[in-house]
């Protein structure tokens, strides 16, 4: 009895400190996940809400009368330049801060290498719709340019080919003079060796 009587103070308290380890450790550690800053919280909003703000306008632009008027246009200008045509509807992030409010956004036709703004998008951010769609000079002077240009079937008469037949032989004693004669065969080895 004694033997237990001996052990059970010193059980008792280990485990007492034990829980108070636990519970200090507890404390410790809430207090410095409650400490994250306010301005944290508000640069993460902003960042979501600006976020929300350019898949709007994105998808806003992407319904636009104009993009799908370049989009129509894509078949025709993949025959003429025989290279990948492509037309992209994208938002400048980079133009205002976070006080800026308005968006902008451009309506790019990408014909291989070559890119091209043919449209400037605005988009107001308070009333959340977009209020301007205006060509850029890029566009203008590519189309001036195409009109302007000669066209090479206008220019070009169309080859004729004619092709000549052999008249029909008179007579079987015609055919038997021709059957005489040899033929000279265009390209071929025997006419070469011959020589």
């Amino acid at each position: 009895m004694r033997f237990t009587l001996y052990f059970w103070p010193n059980y008792r308290l280990m485990k007492i400190k034990s829980y108070l380890l636990i519970i200090m450790c507890l404390l410790v550690g809430t207090a410095g996940f409650a400490q994250v800053d306010k301005e944290d919280r508000e640069e993460k909003k902003a960042r979501v809400k600006d976020k929300v703000d350019y898949n709007v306008f994105r998808r806003q632009m992407l319904s636009l009368k104009e993009y799908l008027d370049e989009r129509k246009k894509i078949p025709s200008l993949q025959k003429e330049s025989k290279m990948h045509v492509k037309v992209v509807a994208y938002v400048d992030s980079t133009d205002g801060g976070d006080d800026s409010k308005t968006l902008t956004g451009f309506i790019r036709q990408d014909v291989g290498d070559n890119s091209t703004n043919v449209y400037e998008v605005t988009y107001d951010r308070a009333l959340k719709k977009i209020t301007l769609v205006k060509p850029t000079g890029e566009a203008n002077e590519i189309e001036k340019q195409e009109k302007t240009a000669p066209k090479k079937s206008a220019e070009k008469a169309p080859i004729k080919t004619e092709v000549k037949k052999k008249p029909k032989p008179k007579s079987d004693e015609d055919d038997d003079d021709d059957a005489d004669e040899e033929k000279p065969v265009k390209g071929s080895h025997r006419d070469k060796d011959d020589e």
